[in-house]
């Protein structure tokens, strides 16, 4: 293999490959990236086996120049730590005797020893199936509101991951631990493709890192796999096996309390009551009247109270409601506006969290007992 390149290209590529790799892989082979290249283009791949992922370089996005085809294995840190200190904006990449590659600039070079190619998994990267495109930045919006209520660890396996759900007009994703729920929904034409798909929790952390700046998301559902496609990337899922259960039929219609109140002054409240504590189960009790609310929370041998009374009405005063503080927290910290609404439903008086600003958006959290 004898190439040349721009260093950019094909360190960003090599870089977003390694983001999925798995370092205490059984398998060397799975801890190193598949370089392959052919009359056209070059091709970096990676996987920990239930992901896998993709990037294509050619002339047009990496100034590729190929002399040479040819296909390695090998482990990206060394290349990704010396290309980030070069300067050099075109590298060579030269391979001898199919054990070592050199990477070499006007002035230095990086000599590194070859994985065998050969037990490298064989991989099969689905690009056609039902489709949906989506806004990048809306996609990792959502999943950054939502990924709080899944449980990666949840012995119910239909649980650890994000349910993902075509309707006539929308897409609905939801996720509960069964102690909260989310659900968002994003109003788009489906083309009337029926999707609904559970993606695990560890495929939405990594794809967080690796949409970042992309203008265009392609989602591709075929059998038991998602792909998504983004610019010149492809990353690929197997799906989580089973039936959601239905979300939305879990958020209550009859409410017995509102409270209307202003976003960053609850957040300022609240985080008062994170006070330092070796449980990480802390309970916040809410005793709400017409005019004031008082908050108390007891953490080991430390006691915190406090009363706030900006805020608007509606409904019948509550004696007493419990929380989990953190849950509260992460859920109010989901929403980008100004003004909060929180109702108590009756008669669990689960807390479900919405915003006019942003109506597309809800939170539920369950009380404690």
């Amino acid at each position: 293999m004898n190439i040349k390149i721009n260093r950019q290209a094909f360190l960003d590529g090599i870089n977003s490959a390694s983001k999925i790799i798995d370092p205490k892989s059984l398998s060397p082979a799975t801890t190193g990236v598949l370089i392959e290249v052919g009359i056209d283009k070059l091709t970096i791949i990676s996987t920990n086996n239930s992901t896998s992922f993709k990037v294509e370089l050619h002339e047009q996005n990496s100034d590729l120049e190929i002399t040479t085809p040819g296909t390695i294995l090998v482990k990206p840190k060394f290349i990704i730590d010396t290309l980030k200190k070069l300067e050099n904006q075109f590298i060579k990449l030269n391979v001898f005797e199919e054990s070592e590659l050199e990477i070499i600039t006007e002035k230095s070079s990086l000599k590194i020893g070859l994985l065998d190619p050969e037990d490298f998994p064989l991989l099969g990267f689905v690009e056609n199936g039902l489709e949906i495109t989506l806004s990048p930045l809306e996609f990792k919006s959502t999943i950054n509101q939502l990924i709080n209520s899944i449980n990666p660890y949840k012995e119910r396996t239909v649980l650890t991951g994000l349910n993902l759900k075509t309707k006539e007009d929308s897409i609905v994703f939801s996720a509960t631990d069964l102690f909260k729920i989310s659900l968002k929904k994003i109003p788009i034409n489906t083309q009337g493709e029926k999707i609904n798909i559970i993606i695990p929790h560890k495929t939405l952390t990594e794809l967080i890192k690796l949409i970042e700046n992309v203008k265009k998301l392609k989602i591709v559902v075929f059998d038991n796999y998602t792909t998504f496609v983004f610019d010149n990337k492809t990353f690929q899922s197997i799906l989580v096996d089973g039936n959601y259960p239905d979300v939305e039929s879990a958020f209550p219609s009859v409410f017995g309390t509102l409270i209307k109140v202003k976003t960053k002054k609850l957040l300022k409240l609240l985080n008062r009551f994170e006070l330092p504590f070796e449980s990480s189960d802390p309970t916040i009790n809410l005793n709400i009247k017409k005019n004031e609310i008082t908050l108390k929370t007891t953490v080991d041998s430390v006691k915190y109270e406090e009363t706030f009374n900006d805020f608007k009405f509606g409904g019948e005063e509550i004696e007493e409601v419990k929380f989990n503080t953190r849950f509260i927290l992460e859920a109010i910290k989901t929403f980008d506006c100004e003004d909060l609404e929180i109702k108590f439903s009756l008669p669990s008086r689960m807390a479900v969290i919405s915003s006019e600003e942003e109506p597309n958006l809800k939170q539920i959290i369950l009380p404690r007992a």
